[in-house]
Order: C-alpha cells, then structure tokens, then sequence
C-alpha cells in the first residue's frame, strides 16, 4: 500500500510539474511598420537595375507577425508604394515609355531565422532570416500620354489586380527586450505583365516584378 501511494505522488509530481513550475512559452506577438524603396523590374528596363538609385521610389507598410519559437514565424504585411521607370534612363529616349504605376500589396508570409532568436535567446543579439511570401497585388498605372504608342501595344489604364509573391533574406537586430530592427531584400514577382500599364497585343509578355528593400522596427508583446 506504501509503494502504491509513493508510486502516484511520483507520477503526479511528473503531470503537475509543467503546470506548477510553469515551462516559459517561446511564442509571442509582434506588430511593426516599416519604410521601403521599390525598383520596378519589367519590359521598360529590360528587367535590369542600371538605373538603381534614379528609379527607386519610397513606401510604407505595417506588419503583424506570430513567432511561434526562436526559429519560426509567421504573419501579414501590407505596404503601399510606387513603381518607376523611363526610357530616357535605358537608352531609349525617342520612345519615351514612362513607368508611373501605384502599387498596393498585401502578403502573408513566412520567416526562418538561421540562429535561435526572441523572447529568451537574448544571447543572440541578431540574426539572418529566409522570407517567403504569397498574396494579393492592386496596381494603378499611369501612363504616359506624350509616347508613341504603336498599334501593336495594348494600353491597360486602369486598376488591375493580380496574385504576387516574395522571396529575400533579412537581418533581425534586438534593439533591447521587446524591440527589434529588421531589414530585408526581397524580389516580388508579380501575376501580371501589365503593371507598366501596356503589353504586347501580339506575342508573349514577361510577368512583371520588383526589388524591394525594407526598413523598419516593430515590438514584442509578451510578459517578462
């Protein structure tokens, strides 16, 4: 009767002890904004970045991410910006094409940190990190009414919508607790190859994309 009595405390001490000594969760909130510049890459600059500084244009975006542990997480951003690009930068001025097209983009998106890093792992004062994106794109060109369109190019002028997605690596710097810096690279390819605002009537049209480069702060919400 004395062993079956030690017995049960031994294996309620082994079921109650998580809950009475309290294992800290590794997951935690984190919200954020952000400054970034974009760079359109497309049919007008050849899909090249010879322009760099010239056609980069500035956005802001607000993010919402869950870490899950030191090494995942996961969340949404939404940032608004711009994409710009001329002719007369390329070589070809008498054309005159002029990129000037509103971008509105929202994500979902996920991050792998390389190093153990978040709430407890403040021995890791930075990391680098894997993004990988899905989500929605809605652009707004505006075109460029002094170019000499030829018959065979197809002007789209309004809205457009399409699906986008993202890969890049960044840099996630701890600032103190529950501040962090974050910094990323990333190419957004884009669903649709009129983000210019034309295509070829005829033939086959390259999908758009973008260069994008991030810059920003966000907090942790989470008890010490």
């Amino acid at each position: 009767m004395q062993h079956l009595i030690k017995s049960g405390l031994v294996a309620l001490l082994i079921f109650t002890a998580p809950k009475a000594f309290g294992q800290r969760s590794t997951s935690f909130l984190e919200l954020g904004g952000y400054g970034m510049t974009q760079n359109y890459l497309g049919d007008v600059n050849n899909y090249g970045l010879s322009a760099l500084v010239d056609e980069s244009r500035l956005g802001l975006g607000v993010q919402l991410k869950y870490n899950t542990n030191s090494i995942f997480s996961y969340g949404a951003d939404v940032n608004f910006g711009s994409l710009y690009s001329h002719d007369k930068l390329h070589g070809n001025a008498a054309r005159n094409y002029i990129v000037d097209t509103d971008v509105l983009n929202v994500n979902a998106f996920t991050n792998i940190h390389f190093k153990h890093f978040g709430k407890y792992r403040q021995y890791n004062s930075n990391t680098p990190f894997v993004h990988l994106g899905l989500g929605a794109l809605s652009y707004t060109p505006h075109l460029n009414t002094n170019a000499q369109y030829p018959a065979e190019i197809a002007l789209y002028p309004g809205t457009g919508h399409t699906y986008t997605y993202a890969i890049g690596m960044g840099w996630r710097i701890r600032r103190n607790l529950k501040t962090f810096y974050n910094l990323g690279l990333y190419y957004n390819g884009f669903g649709a190859s009129n983000v210019e605002g034309f295509n070829l009537s005829e033939g086959t049209n390259s999908p758009d994309g973008s260069l994008t480069f991030k810059f920003g702060m966000s907090l942790g919400f989470f008890e010490q």
